[in-house]
């Protein structure tokens, strides 16, 4: 074999890295778009990087709402937020009505606004506190709760508590005798430590409100996920 100069492999060695550059840079601009197309945002990342402990990223919870979810049921959610999850839900349970409460008039304005093409979805500007007995009072049949209306930071609504849970399954055992069937799912289940400052319960709590009420219950992707017996 031909001795290559000293000259001559460095020029090798420089394409060398320039190629590996370059096939490095489309792995990762190919591995990044599949990423955005499964909608794997930087928290999932977290997540994955964390072990898959919670927070889970959003896209995970609301398939966690698909499975759980009642088919034929209405869904009660309690803070509308920027509307994702209300998206969703109006999306994969087309046959159902949507009510979220969101008690920030901007957010509200805002997310009205954004999802008014979404017929099956009524938005109520008022908080859990204030609204929620009267919309269950009006509903019938099998439920689905999504109870997600904490303050978490940015501009999220912030009532008296950062959580008003506590209410808001007072507020569902009281009409759970007129219901045909329900599925309650409580978010940020890591977040229930018993701090009555905070509104947030003992996660025992939970246990004991569906056992009470003769409910199953499981904990999911960090959420508390209690259903009507079958």
């Amino acid at each position: 074999m031909r001795d290559v100069s000293v000259q001559g492999k460095t020029r090798i060695k420089a394409l060398l890295q320039i190629e590996s550059g370059e096939i490095l840079k489309s792995y990762f601009l190919s591995f990044y778009a599949k990423a955005i197309k499964r909608r794997l945002t930087p928290t999932y990342f977290i997540w994955r990087a964390n072990g898959f402990n919670a927070p889970s990223p959003q896209f995970i919870k609301v398939k966690v709402l698909k499975r759980n979810g009642i088919a034929n049921g209405s869904w009660v959610e309690t803070g509308t937020y920027l509307g994702n999850t209300t998206k969703y839900l109006a999306r994969n349970f087309p046959q159902s009505q949507v009510i979220s409460l969101e008690p920030d008039k901007r957010i509200y304005t805002f997310t009205s606004h954004r999802l008014e093409k979404f017929k099956n979805i009524k938005f109520i500007n008022g908080s859990s506190e204030l609204e929620f007995d009267n919309v269950l009072s009006k509903l019938r049949g099998p439920v689905n709760f999504w109870l997600d209306g904490h303050f978490s930071g940015d501009i999220t609504f912030k009532g008296d508590l950062y959580s008003p849970v506590i209410k808001e399954l007072e507020v569902i055992e009281k009409h759970l005798s007129r219901l045909e069937k329900v599925c309650v799912l409580v978010d940020d289940v890591r977040d229930f430590n018993d701090d009555p400052t905070s509104g947030y319960p003992s996660r025992s709590y939970l246990v004991d409100w569906a056992n009470k009420n003769n409910l199953i219950w499981q904990i999911e992707q960090d959420i508390f996920i209690a259903k009507s017996k079958d």
